[in-house]
């Protein structure tokens, strides 16, 4: 984390101060959440829609903070701490980040993608900690709040930042990519999260590869190369010619080709470029092999030997509520609550289809920001459940009732359809299921919070160690 003076801090974002004896104290680490300050850090206010974290310096002050970004236009600052005054703290937390992001000795890769983000950055910072002292994005701290605490929490010891980066509108990358300033640049894959700000594909694989626009000056862009879309809106920019490019995926002409998969409930096995050797890591589902791919290709770029990637994919720490497989009674739960999309769910569905299990159950609730055609891709969906061997569709929330209705119109008649107005009420349904043998896929966008319906299955629960 960063660990600066008071008066250090000051020169990085060349602002003004309210005069304090304590210019001198060193800084270790900010926070923008007064209720998680620890004895030393730089307290950073934000301002929102909702909140003024202004009005908790108090408490900021209380857990032990050593100083306090503050808005100039707020009245009363502290007496207790020195107050460096902006004009906007967000800002203030951004140009901060870019700065010491400047002064660090480490090389970044930057990850996007609509799909799969989160995911590459677990498996490829996995990969990477066998050879340099690497850090990555906690949790989903990817937006511009995310990243610039992101880069504040690196350690100067850090040699390798794997850093995670998403966006909601066009130029939001490009923002993160001159701050986060990435050697390697990846891009995953175009989905139609966002299709509601973007109003199409192509908008938003031409926001993706706004990624490139902050690479260093013979940094490496990889994308992946099965979609057209996004070959299309990378091949239009204007690329600094020193800028490397490489390309993941299954089709042939790509740099790095996952030729080889195979899958089960203790993980995957798979191979690129039909070479001899073949890679195995503890995930679930042929999406996550495309991922390891282009994590592969990254990892190769600098020089990692096929050892050193395979103990990496034994050593990757994941982030929970994506494709995880949960023991619980006599039945299973694959929890993929984190988030969801078109693209995202039928991935889901492939992965509850290669477990042998008797009964199957896809639990499923809306999917958001996909503009004014949602409730026709949702009836969609609900259409493609047909071509999965499901015993069950459950559906939750308003535009799962268009799964429901598209369900209805093409699944076969044995396959029991329902959908639930109350999320208590899908709990109350689900829970005898527990205690036979089926499988049950839950997945939705995580402001649905289909994790509580998770949690809720999962409790009173003494027989989940199997």
């Amino acid at each position: 984390m960063i660990i600066r003076s008071v008066e250090s801090i000051i020169a990085m974002l060349d602002a003004d101060y309210i005069e304090n004896d304590d210019i001198q104290k060193r800084i270790g680490g900010v926070s923008i959440d007064s209720r998680k300050v620890v004895e030393g850090n730089l307290y950073i206010p934000i301002k929102g829609v909702r909140h003024n974290g202004h009005k908790f310096i108090e408490e900021a002050i209380a857990n032990g903070a050593a100083a306090t970004l503050w808005n100039r236009d707020e009245p009363n600052p502290p007496k207790e701490i020195t107050v460096i005054l902006v004009d906007d703290t967000t800002a203030g937390l951004q140009q901060l980040a870019a700065v010491y992001r400047r002064q660090l000795l480490m090389r970044v890769v930057g990850i996007t993608g609509s799909n799969g983000k989160t995911s590459t950055k677990d498996i490829l910072a996995g990969m990477l900690s066998q050879k340099f002292r690497t850090q990555k994005t906690l949790g989903n701290l990817n937006n511009e709040i995310g990243v610039p605490l992101t880069l504040l929490s690196m350690s100067e010891q850090t040699q390798v930042a794997v850093v995670e980066m998403g966006m909601e509108n066009s130029g939001e990358l490009a923002f993160l990519s001159h701050m986060v300033k990435p050697d390697i640049a990846i891009i995953t894959n175009v989905g139609i999260a966002h299709l509601e700000n973007l109003g199409s594909l192509a908008n938003i694989a031409k926001a993706k590869a706004e990624i490139s626009e902050g690479l260093s000056g013979h940094g490496t862009l990889i994308y992946n190369g099965d979609q057209e879309l996004l070959h299309d809106a990378i091949t239009r920019k204007a690329l600094n010619g020193h800028i490397r490019i490489k390309t993941f995926g299954e089709d042939k002409h790509n740099d790095m080709v996952l030729t080889h998969v195979v899958q089960s409930t203790d993980g995957i096995s798979f191979g690129v470029n039909d070479e001899d050797v073949h890679f195995t890591m503890n995930m679930l589902g042929r999406h996550q092999a495309i991922n390891a791919t282009a994590a592969l290709l990254c990892a190769r770029e600098w020089n990692l030997s096929d050892e050193e990637i395979q103990e990496g994919l034994k050593r990757i720490e994941k982030t929970g509520m994506r494709n995880e497989l949960i023991p619980i009674h006599n039945a299973w739960i694959l929890n993929d609550s984190y988030k969801s999309n078109p693209q995202s769910c039928i991935a889901a569905l492939d992965t509850l289809a290669i477990f042998d299990v008797p009964y199957k159950i896809a639990v499923l609730s809306d999917m958001l920001d996909l503009g004014d055609e949602s409730d026709m891709i949702h009836f969609q969906l609900g259409k493609q459940l047909a071509n999965y061997d499901l015993d069950e569709v459950l559906t939750y929330g308003k535009m799962g009732a268009f799964i429901t209705q598209g369900a209805l119109q093409e699944c076969d008649r044995h396959v029991r359809i329902r959908h639930f107005e109350e999320k208590e009420q899908l709990v109350r349904y689900l829970k005898p299921y527990r205690k036979k043998r089926c499988m049950m896929l839950i997945k939705g966008s995580h402001s649905m919070k289909m994790d509580e319906v998770v949690a809720a299955l999962c409790e009173n629960d003494h027989k989940r160690q199997r």
